[in-house]
C-alpha cells in the first residue's frame, strides 16, 4: 500500500481566490456601520507606515540587506528551489483564503440587513 499523493496546490489559483476573498471582504466592510471609523484608523496607520518606510529605506543597513536579498534570490533560482517555495506560498495563501472566507461569513451574519 502506498500513501496517497498529497494534493497539489496551484499558486495562481490560490492567488486568484485570495483576490476574490479580498473583494468580498471589502464589499461586506463597505456596508458595515463602523467602516468610517476603521477607515480613518487605517488611513492614519498607512500614513505612519509610509513615513517609517521612507526613513528605513534611507538607512545603510537596509541597503546592505537589499544586496544580500538579491544575492540570495540568485542562489535560490540556481538551486531549483523555486517550485518548493511557490508550493509553500500557495499553501499559505490557501490558509489565508480560508481565514478570510470565515471572517466574511461572520461579518455577513452580524451585518444589519438593508431593507428597501
Amino acid at each position: 500500500m502506498s500513501a496517497p499523493e498529497p494534493q497539489r496546490v496551484e499558486l495562481a489559483q490560490e492567488l486568484h481566490e485570495l483576490g476574490e476573498q479580498i473583494k468580498k471582504a471589502l464589499l461586506v466592510a463597505r456596508d458595515h456601520p463602523k467602516t468610517k471609523e476603521v477607515e480613518n484608523q487605517v488611513a492614519q496607520a498607512m500614513r505612519d507606515l509610509s513615513a517609517e518606510i521612507e526613513r528605513a529605506l534611507k538607512s545603510e543597513p537596509v541597503k546592505q540587506a537589499s544586496d544580500q536579498v538579491k544575492q540570495t534570490a540568485q542562489t535560490v533560482k540556481q538551486s531549483g528551489a523555486v517550485e518548493d517555495i511557490a508550493s509553500g506560498i500557495a499553501k499559505g495563501v490557501r490558509a489565508l483564503n480560508d481565514q478570510i472566507r470565515k471572517a466574511i461569513e461572520e461579518a455577513e451574519k452580524t451585518q444589519p440587513k438593508n431593507e428597501a
